[in-house]
């Protein structure tokens, strides 16, 4: 049964055989795109690293936050102007309801809701967000009289473990018009500052808050686009008359710019919203304005990965196509091997056939593993034809190893009558051998199992 993922077959090396731009011109082509293929390689690698880095990070869209400020007023009616005996009236009403907790009091309310980008239906409508996901913290001041009225200033401040919510409400006693003023402070995917600096803002054309990242770009690219960087000396920058007067030295490090922005940059200042309570003409009162901010709100789900969502398929089509390199680079490599094989026969058929049993006995010795033992049977049989009875010296045993050798390359050594008595013995030794082997396997005694 085939495995589904049969297991790619790869070359150790790819490249072509050398020469072989001699036999096939267009090999320089298959070159040249595997040059291509090695800087393509090393963008995309680049690519992948930035592409992953991009998924762990999460995506921010700019919307529309509207926040609307409205008020309540409650038992408003218990204080009323008239006459001594109406006032007496209404003074005894209100204690009455002082002291059954009816006492005339409003409520102020700060509320806010996203705005549905232009042509969203119900089926496109994203995800509900609420309106203190938005907000770092909130100041609200009243103006009261701080001799009848302790509590005139309310602060909230975003907490860990707090849940969010789409409003806030703020009730307190009173049967009189509120003037109070709403400071928000409207949270951002990244920190962002004021620069305090007019100069540098005119310089660097920074129209609001931005990020300190943000903010050093733009110093770079006008350093850029003046030639402010030394020549000699690329971490040292030459301040132009704008630089010099907001930096306020003539040459600047661009190593320490970075410990310098605590000097520009500063906390933005908070949306203000001045709003005044009425409790008079209605239990409900509606501001007559709303406001339109911009936030920055994290898309939790992305709609089409574009290129991305290709990815797996363009891998499987890589894969295909690097199989069938590989394929076509072992082609070519067994071509270019048999071309050799055949071109040096034709060229020589003695040397060629001289080299190509030269090279069998060798692999054959290698295979059997019993070079020494042709070695001994042929020095034997040359000793034992030797007449001369000349001493066995060194020399002479060396001189007869190398005859040895040359006989053993040449197909008639095994023509000799003694060629298949020796054989035959040299295969029953390795009988006995073996059965000796299988005998003691048969006598050692088996191995405890285990529990």
């Amino acid at each position: 049964m085939a495995t589904a993922n049969p297991k790619r077959k790869r070359l150790i090396e790819k490249s072509l055989p050398p020469r072989i731009e001699s036999y096939i011109p267009e090999s320089r082509l298959f070159m040249q795109l595997q040059s291509l293929e090695r800087k393509l390689d090393a963008k995309i690698v680049r690519k992948r690293l930035e592409v992953q880095e991009a998924l762990g990070k999460p995506v921010y869209k700019k919307r529309i936050m509207r926040i609307f400020v409205s008020n309540l007023a409650a038992n408003q009616a218990a204080v009323v102007g008239g006459n001594d005996e109406t006032d007496i009236e209404g003074k005894g009403s209100s204690m009455a309801k002082l002291a059954s907790g009816e006492a005339p009091s409003w409520t102020l309310r700060i509320e806010g809701r996203l705005v549905d980008p232009p042509g969203t239906t119900w089926k496109t409508r994203p995800p509900a967000h609420k309106f203190s996901e938005f907000v770092n913290s909130m100041v609200i001041e009243l103006e009261r009289d701080p001799e009848l009225y302790a509590d005139n200033v309310v602060q909230w401040r975003r907490g860990a473990a707090e849940g969010d919510v789409d409003g806030f409400e703020i009730k307190r006693r009173g049967d009189e018009d509120v003037r109070t003023k709403i400071m928000l402070d409207i949270r951002t995917a990244t920190d962002r500052f004021k620069v305090n600096s007019p100069i540098l803002r005119e310089l660097l054309d920074i129209r609001g808050p931005i990020s300190k990242a943000g903010f050093i770009m733009k110093l770079w690219q006008y350093i850029k686009l003046n030639g402010l960087q030394d020549s000699e000396d690329p971490d040292q920058i030459r301040c132009d008359a704008g630089l010099r007067q907001a930096f306020g030295n003539p040459v600047v490090s661009f190593t320490a710019i970075p410990q310098m922005l605590h000097a520009f940059l500063t906390r933005p200042d908070p949306l203000v919203i001045e709003y005044t309570v009425r409790v008079h003409d209605g239990d409900f009162h509606m501001g007559q304005y709303a406001f339109d901010v911009e936030v920055e709100v994290e898309e939790l789900a992305r709609q089409g990965a574009g290129p991305l969502a290709n990815v797996l398929t363009r891998q499987r089509e890589l894969a295909h196509i690097q199989n069938q390199l590989t394929q076509n680079m072992q082609d070519i490599y067994n071509a270019r091997s048999k071309r050799d094989f055949l071109r040096s026969f034709a060229d020589d058929p003695v040397a060629f056939t001289h080299r190509w049993i030269d090279n069998q006995t060798k692999d054959l010795e290698v295979i059997l593993g019993d070079r020494r033992h042709g070695l001994e049977a042929a020095l034997s049989a040359i000793m034992a034809a030797d007449g001369t009875g000349q001493e066995m010296t060194s020399e002479r045993k060396q001189a007869l190893e190398n005859e040895t050798s040359k006989w053993l390359k040449e197909s008639a050594l095994y023509d000799e009558p003694w060629a298949e008595e020796a054989v035959f013995h040299y295969l029953s030794v390795k009988t006995q051998e073996r059965m000796q082997q299988l005998l003691q396997q048969q006598q050692q005694p088996p191995a405890p199992s285990g529990v």
